[in-house]
């Protein structure tokens, strides 16, 4: 009864899935037939309506036209006849792998190959489906008598077995019978390939009657046949083998399956679908094989703790997806992409290794794999330093993780520093080792010798971070000092052999940052940012002595931290305000950069950068002092008094100016300096309105001070009157004459509140009264501004000008009319209107004066 029942089984398993498509298939073929017939009948009226055409025309003695005979009408035919007459992308044979082509760029090129989509899914989506439903009852076999418990165990397992086999060999006995492939066929063997899939997985999980080597040679063998029989049956069996390959495991289920065999199953399944590509290479194919293999990698790394199978998994993955497709196949960019995300993925699972336990050894693997990798000799050069700086981020990630309450690496703990060492130590030479190696075969390839120098120094600041942490350290210091001082002999030496020459640049590149390196160990606060500003004229020196404008770029880095270290980290961190720190801190780093600029030429591209951070820093030395002398020391005092805006004012503003310079020496980033420009303006012009309405001396207790016109005013409102003038000359930042009416304005302000300190002194508030000298003075004042604003005016032809200066002349006229002269009596008001009538006439003798001038020139 038991034999019976199997038999049953295996006969709706196989025989009914096997028997409805053969059905299907003669249904199909019938409908082909019917459509062929049509089509010759078509064609037959056709040439009949031509040769009735040939005889009247011979009849007539008419020359026949040769062309309707070449070249005659094409018939109307069906879909499935154009498919066998000229196979294209949707043709059901193994000539889909050549005949489709490869994606181009133009917009065309992707309409046409959406709309192939379509008609390719509308034709065979019938065939997908019944392919799609063969697999998932393969599949729903396994995992229903899994869990009802039909059958045994065995039986289970080798009844899944037969049916993917069986599966296989009607596959076959289908295409050979009909001597050619067809989407059909292609379906049934992908059903069968997931079916082997299923019962081999669930042979290990599950029943336990299947070891875990034994099955990797099963599923490796089956991976291989799918991908050779997809050389056979069309790229369907392709998409169906590799998508149920990755998913089996998921719809299977089971918890018993350990994470090195997940990963060996998912590589397998990756390296045959390489290795077909190195027969047949597709877009698709391509990026549907790198999803499955990282797929298996995210489901791994969020279900158990990273270990060393995950290590050689990535390093595996690096390996195969670099070297198997070949060159020819895969495209550059495509190429980067994988191997860039493959470095990424790497760091992410070193930080996500248990903090307890962490593994040191299998983190070398991407070392070698990556310098070793051909692309690395070639177009992705950068290789070789991706993977050193992947593993340098993935440690600093690793022990910043570690910390709870704090962003910044840890040290390593004592028990693992040990391990930790000798692994540094391992990379070290491992880089060195493998770079001196190209180095000698391509001595005129720079990138061999970067690595070979500066390679030693990221796993030196490494141990130093993670083994001694980020405190100073003499020790470490004199080290770095020493290991840039072997890096000078070995320039030295270089410099006399002509093949290693291109290395000395290197080499003293290598010592410079060793110097800078035991800075940042010795120093801290302002000595660092002095010790780091150093670097402006030793890079610029070397630039130009040994001809390499790529330092360049090193040097803008250091400009650029410099700059922000000086603008920003002194509001984040404490300073001694007892040392006057600031003073060769901002003013070293400001006379770094000007010597740097005078050693660049001239015309290089260079100077305009090194002068606008010479300009850049200059302002922040003068604010930094001037907050100095003002606070007693205390730069950074948190209040926000008159001195305090004062000083924002006319640093931001100072700023502003700056970065509108550098806008103009910038050719890529002058859209940035630009709104770093406009955003400066608008903190200046914010703090300038709270010195007006906040702290203006007169209702404010500002303390101004005694002395005449040399007092809090000049900075606080003449420095706004110099800033707003000069930009005036930048148009971008503001148009010129708002600029010019705003100067004109704040000068008329500045020119109030001096009159006001020079009678009132210190005291300023308007509830002291206003004196009649003090009165009088602003007339006198105002007088004056105005006729040198109408003689100026009339000399320039400036029409503005002059209309401004007749209005405060009417203002003052009033003024005097109205407020002066009310309070005088007798000969005091006689001599006022005498002195205000002859001050007119004058006035007007000069402007009639001035007009002749130019017209009789």
């Amino acid at each position: 009864m038991e034999a019976l029942l199997i038999i049953l089984v295996l006969a709706v398993a196989v025989l009914v899935p096997v028997g409805s498509v053969l059905g299907f298939l003669a249904f199909r073929r019938r409908g082909d037939q019917a459509a062929r017939m049509a089509s010759l009948e078509h064609e037959l009226s056709v040439v009949q309506t031509e040769i009735a055409g040939l005889r009247r025309q011979m009849a007539r003695g008419d020359q026949p036209p040769a062309l309707e005979l070449d070249e005659p009408e094409a018939p109307v035919v069906t879909a499935r006849h154009l498919t066998e007459q000229h196979p294209g992308p949707a043709a059901p044979s193994t000539d889909d792998w050549a005949a489709s082509p490869r994606p181009e760029a133009s917009s065309a090129s992707d309409s046409g190959k959406s709309s192939r989509l379509v008609r390719t899914l509308k034709e065979n989506w019938m065939v997908w489906l019944g392919g799609l439903s063969v697999g998932l009852a393969g599949i729903f076999m396994v995992s229903h008598s899994i869990n009802a418990g039909l059958i045994g165990p065995v039986q289970q397992l080798i009844m899944a077995l037969a049916s993917g086999l069986a599966l296989h060999a009607g596959a076959e006995y289908l295409r050979r019978r009909n001597q050619g492939a067809d989407q059909v066929f292609a379906a049934l063997a992908g059903g069968g390939s997931i079916t082997l899939y299923a019962a081999l997985l669930a042979g290990v999980h599950h029943y336990g009657l299947v070891s875990p080597t034994v099955a990797l040679v099963g599923l490796a063998a089956v991976s291989l046949g799918t991908m050779v029989l997809a050389l056979v049956h069309g790229p369907l069996l392709a998409v169906m083998g590799l998508s149920g390959a990755y998913l089996v495991p998921l719809l299977i289920g089971g918890e018993d399956g350990s994470v090195a065999f997940v990963l060996a199953y998912s590589f397998l399944i990756t390296l045959s679908s390489l290795l077909l590509m190195r027969y047949v290479y597709r877009d698709w194919l391509w990026y549907a094989t790198l999803a499955g293999a990282l797929l298996w990698w995210l489901v791994t790394v969020s279900s158990a703790a990273v270990g060393a199978a995950t290590a050689w998994y990535i390093a595996g993955l690096f390996l195969v997806f670099a070297i198997l497709p070949g060159a020819a196949k895969v495209e550059v960019p495509r190429l980067r992409e994988v191997l860039v995300s493959l470095l990424i993925i790497w760091a992410l699972s070193m930080d996500d290794q248990s903090v307890s336990s962490p593994l040191f050894w299998s983190w070398l693997l991407i070392l070698p794999v990556a310098a070793l990798a051909p692309q690395s000799r070639g177009t992705l050069w950068f290789l070789p330093w991706g993977a050193v700086l992947a593993s340098a981020a993935g440690w600093l990630g690793y022990r910043a993780r570690s910390g709870a309450d704090s962003l910044f690496p840890t040290q390593m703990p004592l028990e693992q520093q040990d391990s930790f060492l000798s692994y540094l130590i391992a990379a070290g030479v491992i880089t060195v080792g493998l770079g001196l190696w190209h180095w000698v075969r391509q001595s005129d390839q720079r990138r061999w010798a970067s690595l070979t120098f500066l390679s030693p120094l990221v796993w030196l600041v490494l141990g130093w971070l993670l083994i001694h942490g980020s405190e100073t350290s003499v020790t470490w210091s004199v080290a770095m000092l020493v290991i840039g001082g072997v890096y000078g002999v070995l320039a030295w030496k270089m410099e006399a052999l002509e093949r290693y020459r291109r290395g000395v640049v290197w080499a003293v590149l290598a010592a410079h940052i060793s110097y800078s390196l035991a800075a940042v160990m010795l120093f801290r606060e302002g000595s660092l940012t002095l010790a780091l500003s150093a670097q402006f004229v030793s890079l610029t020196w070397l630039a130009r002595h040994y001809e390499m404008p790529e330092l360049y770029l090193l040097l803008k880095v250091a400009l650029a931290l410099v700059v922000a270290r000086l603008t920003f980290n002194p509001w984040l961190q404490d300073y001694d305000a007892t040392v006057h720190w600031s003073l060769w801190t901002y003013g070293g780093a400001a006379l770094f950069a000007g010597i740097a600029t005078l050693m660049a030429g001239r015309n290089h591209g260079i100077r305009p950068w090194l002068e606008g951070a010479t300009l850049h820093l200059l302002v922040l030395f003068l604010g930094a002092e001037m907050r100095h002398w003002l606070y007693e020391g205390d730069i950074f005092a948190l209040e926000y008094s008159f001195t305090e805006a004062t000083i924002n004012t006319l640093l931001w503003g100072a700023l502003s100016l700056t970065y509108m310079v550098r806008a103009r020496a910038s050719q890529s980033l002058e859209w940035l300096y630009r709104l770093f420009s406009w955003i400066l303006l608008g903190l200046s012009i914010l703090s300038y309105l709270t010195l007006v309405t906040v702290h203006n001396p007169w209702w404010g207790d500002s303390v101004i001070g005694d002395a005449a016109i040399f007092n809090m005013l000049l900075p606080a409102f003449g420095g706004p009157v110099l800033l707003v003038l000069v930009a005036s000359r930048f148009p971008q930042l503001a148009p010129r004459l708002w600029s010019l009416c705003v100067a004109a304005a704040c000068f008329a302000l500045f020119t109030l509140l001096e009159i006001r300190q020079l009678w009132q002194g210190s005291e300023m508030g308007l509830s002291f009264g206003v004196s009649e000298g003090e009165l009088y003075s602003y007339s006198v004042v105002g007088m004056l501004y105005a006729i040198a604003a109408i003689l100026y005016s009339t000399r320039r032809d400036n029409e503005v000008l002059h209309k401004a200066g007749m209005a405060l002349l009417g203002i003052v006229i009033g003024k005097i009319f109205l407020v002066d002269m009310a309070g005088l009596q007798g000969l005091w008001r006689v001599a006022a209107f005498m002195g205000l009538g002859l001050a007119l006439l004058g006035l007007a003798w000069m402007y009639g004066k001035t007009r002749r001038t130019p017209e009789s020139s």
